[in-house]
């Protein structure tokens, strides 16, 4: 008797060590078809290790007093295979079981092998308690008795694993692994490590049309159109875009001003009529603009002659020509490589005041330095 329950007691053990388990005690009555047993009361103890596809391994232990001649005790252990059914969604859980065990009764009776089977339920107090309810059949291959019984009692869950982790659950599938299962997925593909919205995609702050992670300007204005890195779009290249350029066809190279329009110096030189001399008054001007490319290496510059429209254009067109040669020179011998310099004369083009009035002519006789890389 003594070693059955050390081996119990390591059984117990090992069971406890899995760390995914269920202990239990009930009160139940057996009725048996033996003349010399009376029906009895016992007290039940288990202890059962979760298996795999909703098993549990169950040691039993037994105990009732008194059953022959009002004295004798029975001890029975049980080894038992309990296989449950999961209903989903429901806190009632029914099972089955099948095993053997011994049984010991006082006095001088016969320790006997016993087989069981039965059928019972369960029911989730919470995540850690049920109670439990089963019926069940008994057989002493010794004896040739048949016990059955009704057993009542409560059980508590142990470890990191319940019973519910048994259950057939569809897996969720989360493919991108965003937070987000496929099946509310509507941007399925979202690269590792990427904040999406409740939606699986990516966020954009400035709704321009690119995602968060892509975007290199996250600040776009709305509205406004944008390339594929969520830029605002610059058509002519100047550094200034499309929404903000008033002059959008600047050529390539061409310093401009905020508005994105060909920035020019003005040296504010006037020629006399059907003149290319250039009055003392304006060298300092043009010393100035020297300067600054002096300052500014990378930058060029061609030099612009105008006229009024008083001639021919022929004859302008040459004579806006000596007038911006006349300033290029000056420019040369202050220093400025000729490789950063060029002139063209535009005749009577581009007007800057009325050619109908003296006045007007008198501003259009000019020349001025166009910026460019």
């Amino acid at each position: 008797m003594k070693k059955v329950f050390i081996g119990l007691s390591f059984a117990v053990a090992s069971l406890i060590a899995a760390n995914q388990y269920e202990a239990g005690i009930g009160v139940g009555r057996n009725y048996v078809d033996n003349s010399q047993i009376e029906n009895y009361n016992f007290l039940n103890l288990r202890i059962g290790k979760y298996l795999p596809k909703n098993h549990i391994l169950r040691i039993e232990l037994e105990r009732s007093e008194k059953i022959l001649d009002n004295k004798e005790n029975l001890t029975r252990v049980l080894l038992n295979v309990e296989h449950y059914f999961s209903i989903e969604n429901s806190k009632l859980t029914p099972y089955a079981f099948i095993g053997a065990g011994y049984q010991w009764i006082s006095g001088n009776y016969d320790d006997n092998i016993v087989a069981d089977l039965g059928v019972g339920v369960k029911y989730d107090i919470n995540e850690k308690f049920n109670a439990f309810a089963e019926f069940r059949g008994l057989r002493d291959f010794g004896n040739n008795d048949n016990h059955y019984g009704v057993l009542f009692g409560i059980a508590y869950n142990f470890g990191a694993e319940k019973k519910i982790v048994q259950k057939n659950v569809e897996k969720v599938l989360d493919s991108d692994n965003d937070g987000i299962i496929d099946a509310m997925d509507k941007c399925p593909n979202t690269p590792m490590g990427v904040k999406v919205d409740k939606n699986g995609c990516q966020f954009d702050s400035d709704k321009d049309g690119v995602y968060d992670s892509l975007d290199k300007c996250p600040n776009t204005l709305a509205g406004v159109s944008v390339d594929v890195n969520g830029c605002p779009l610059d058509d002519d290249q100047d550094g200034v875009p499309n929404y903000l350029d008033k002059c959008s066809n600047t050529p390539k190279g061409v310093v401009v001003d905020e508005h994105g329009c060909a920035m020019t110096y003005d040296f504010g030189i006037t020629f006399d009529n059907d003149s290319a001399d250039i009055k003392p008054q304006f060298m300092k001007k043009i010393e100035e603009f020297a300067e600054f490319l002096k300052q500014n290496p990378a930058y060029k510059a061609e030099i612009q002659g105008y006229t009024d429209s008083k001639g021919s254009a022929e004859y302008n067109q040459k004579l806006s020509e000596r007038r911006a040669k006349a300033v290029y020179e000056v420019l040369i011998k202050q220093g400025i490589s000729k490789d950063r310099l060029s002139y063209k004369g535009y005749g009577e083009a581009n007007p800057v005041a009325s050619n109908d009035t003296p006045d007007g002519k008198a501003q259009n006789r000019r020349v001025v330095a166009k910026i460019y890389f």
